[in-house]
């Protein structure tokens, strides 16, 4: 009977089943954190076309609209306040999750043509945008010691041009 139950005891260790404590034995170290490091993260990271410097003159319609110059394109990044984390890292952070080849600006020199429709009684202009990538900038940090409760401090949109030439370019209004 004995040899049954060492048998049984074996089983449980081995699969990985808990075994209660046994009397006397060290109590397991509790995790420390500490409540005044803020960290951070980057969520929510998606496809976002902005605005550049390159844009048509106006025209009222109906007519054709175009486009057609060798000119330097020019987006930069934004961000709403004080991220509180350093811009290279956001990047790198990008870069890492998202596989995304950011920057603060890009620009690019290029022969640049378009041509749209604009409808009867509308003003409109070509306007070119640049494709980027927006995150949501998280900081947040322990609230308490034993790292049981968290607390959100800023959450904050940051929007990075993509190194690659992916251009769109739409009709805008003026009313």
């Amino acid at each position: 009977m004995r040899v049954r139950r060492g048998i049984a005891a074996g089983l449980l260790l081995t699969t990985g089943l808990a075994v209660p404590a046994v009397a006397g034995a060290a109590p397991a170290t509790a995790k420390k954190c500490d409540t005044n490091a803020v960290y951070w993260y980057a969520k929510g990271g998606h496809e976002v076309y902005v605005g550049t410097n390159l844009y048509s003159d106006w025209m009222e319609g109906p007519g054709r609209i175009t486009y057609q110059k060798t000119a330097t394109s020019e987006s930069n990044s934004s961000w709403s306040g004080d991220l509180g984390v350093s811009i290279p890292l956001v990047i790198a952070e990008i870069q890492s999750k998202y596989a995304k080849t950011v920057g603060k600006s890009h620009s690019v020199t290029d022969s640049w043509s378009y041509t749209a429709e604009v409808p009867a009684n509308k003003v409109r202009r070509l306007h070119q945008l640049k494709q980027s990538w927006r995150v949501q900038v998280v900081r947040w940090k322990y609230t308490k010691s034993d790292c049981s409760a968290t607390k959100e401090v800023s959450n904050k949109t940051a929007t990075f041009p993509t190194k690659n030439n992916d251009y769109m370019w739409i009709l805008v209004g003026r009313e």
